[in-house]
């Protein structure tokens, strides 16, 4: 009887809620471990990093712990060039994207915002024409300088060079970019004046 009230009292309790900063952070966490991971191919060996960063999100009962794991897990997908994987999951982050921003008014951002997501993982594949379109979304929306470089990056992919010419252009007025971004801004611009 008295395992019977324990149990009952334990399913009574409420969870805790967990602030949205412990979210941003093992989000974050996350993603860097699944970017790590990208150039080596997503090694099944290398997983530890991500996994035990989905193994914290998955018990944080929130929409923003669910739109950050499935995005982790397309990252991990992008770099075992999972393409279908990828696709379903994208679909999957973006519906969670579109109900938290109905619901909690503003969708999720971490680890990154949808398009802008979208827009890099669809890159890493080489689906350029699927990379722009989430980006062109992206700079639209949002305008922040990742948004823009990414556009300019796989609208050169695409041998479009109006669109890249627009989009390194207003990328660069964006002050406080890394150095190595206002190189390949610098670098590309040549091209937009012959």
């Amino acid at each position: 009887m008295i395992a019977f009230i324990l149990i009952a009292a334990l399913f009574a309790q409420e969870a805790k809620p967990v602030p949205e900063r412990d979210v941003q952070r093992m989000a974050m966490a996350g993603w860097r471990a699944a970017r790590e991971i990208a150039p080596k191919g997503g090694a099944v060996d290398l997983l530890g990093p991500v996994n035990a960063r989905l193994k914290e999100l998955d018990a944080i009962p929130n929409m923003s712990a669910r739109y950050a794991e499935i995005a982790i897990r397309a990252a991990v997908s992008a770099a075992q060039e999972e393409r279908d994987e990828l696709g379903l999951l994208l679909a999957h982050a973006r519906d969670l994207s579109n109900q938290m921003g109905i619901g909690a008014g503003t969708p999720p951002e971490w680890p990154l915002a949808i398009d802008e997501l979208e827009g890099e993982l669809w890159f890493e594949v080489e689906r350029f024409s699927e990379s722009r379109d989430a980006y062109e979304r992206a700079a639209k929306q949002r305008g922040t300088p990742n948004a823009w470089i990414g556009l300019a990056r796989a609208a050169d992919k695409l041998g479009d060079t109006v669109t890249a010419c627009r989009a390194y252009t207003t990328a660069g007025s964006t002050p406080n970019l890394p150095t190595q971004v206002e190189l390949e801004i610098s670098l590309y611009r040549l091209k937009c004046q012959v």
